[in-house]
């Protein structure tokens, strides 16, 4: 019997497939709203701006919808929900529909307001071009993977942009808005992207998710390589406050994680990712210097932590019996990729093992 999907998500997740073909008004209507009660609670208002503008360009006249984007985007996320769903379904209600379409005058006002201030001011050159440069360099490398060329020298590429310690946090944001289409588009549920990606392949897909976490994971080892260490006295603080907000599987099957407070100070933690099948290890440079920060394991080594493929259930039995001096040797023994862990800690992770 096939397992079943696990779920990132406390609410159950709306039957998207079965919505889209609602004809009736009045059922439209009310599965609609259950999509938005979903959204509201589960989904980040940034995820609806660019089916927002998507729909703005399908609907509206072009010279209005060139001027509403002049605003920046969290002046759509009032209305980004709504957007989010009609993406997912390919249908809005008609009374959505006319409150949307009630709303162009505000935005229309709005923007004229920010073009006039940008008229009268004194203009700005900017001194640094570097992060515009990076979002026209992941554009031009999307378009080349498309056409069948391949990029592997990461780090090359992110270092060749010489982005300074608050661009490196820009520039995350910026592969993950670029990457948040093809990611969908990978889950295969929005045949929408289905056919508007028709012509690109599965194996250029791949290629092109494996440039986004490379990208991620090369500007990770440029943020810590710019991070200065500063020695002083800290006020203690509590343990359980440090990993309230780390999200993993606290118990799967025969599995049971341990209690995350243990990671605070150890020199290595072991994860098993249940939905890709993988066993993982964050490893700290100096023994004794693992915390948690937020949702992430901190202060992990990039070149000791890694992470592969267990194709054979049975072989996390074997690992679960290994002494801590065997751990590594047996992971040597395993056939398969090393692939870079995580940035973060994820929800479908069980912390099988805490090494002090």
């Amino acid at each position: 019997m096939a397992k079943r999907k696990r779920s990132l998500h406390v609410l159950p997740e709306p039957k998207w497939s079965e919505y889209k073909d609602l004809t009736d008004p009045e059922e439209r209507k009310k599965a609609f709203h259950n999509c938005l009660y979903f959204v509201h609670y589960e989904i980040q208002d940034k995820s609806g701006v660019a089916p927002f503008k998507k729909w703005m360009k399908a609907n509206w006249d072009k010279a209005e919808v060139a001027s509403i984007l002049k605003l920046s985007d969290s002046h759509f996320y009032p209305v980004a929900k709504y957007a989010y769903c009609w993406n997912k379904l390919g249908w809005m209600p008609d009374d959505v529909t006319q409150w949307l379409n009630g709303s162009k005058e505000s935005f229309l006002q709005k923007s004229s307001k920010v073009v006039a201030v940008k008229s009268t001011g004194p203009k700005v050159v900017p001194i640094r071009q570097n992060l515009d440069e990076f979002a026209k360099g992941i554009d031009d490398q999307i378009e080349y993977i498309i056409k069948g060329r391949k990029t592997t020298n990461y780090k090359e590429f992110v270092e060749s942009y010489k982005l300074n310690k608050a661009e490196t946090e820009s520039a995350m944001t910026i592969v993950d808005e670029f990457a948040m289409e093809f990611r969908e588009l990978a889950q295969g549920d929005d045949e929408q992207l289905k056919e508007g990606y028709s012509h690109v392949k599965k194996a250029t897909l791949k290629h092109l998710l494996e440039f986004f976490d490379g990208t991620q994971t090369a500007l990770m080892e440029t943020k810590q390589a710019k991070k200065i260490t500063r020695i002083r006295r800290k006020r203690p603080v509590d343990k359980n406050k440090l990993v309230r907000r780390l999200r993993y599987t606290k118990q799967h099957e025969q599995y049971k994680s341990v209690d995350p407070v243990e990671i605070i100070g150890a020199s290595e933690v072991w994860v098993y990712d249940t939905k890709r099948k993988r066993l993982g290890v964050y490893a700290s440079e100096y023994a004794g210097t693992l915390s948690v920060k937020g949702t992430v394991i901190d202060n992990y080594a990039l070149g000791k932590s890694y992470e592969k493929t267990i194709r054979k259930s049975e072989l996390l039995s074997d690992f679960m019996g290994c002494r801590k001096n065997g751990l590594h040797k047996f992971m040597d023994g395993i056939r398969g990729k090393k692939f870079p862990a995580k940035s973060r800690v994820q929800p479908t992770m069980v912390l099988l093992k805490v090494i002090k």
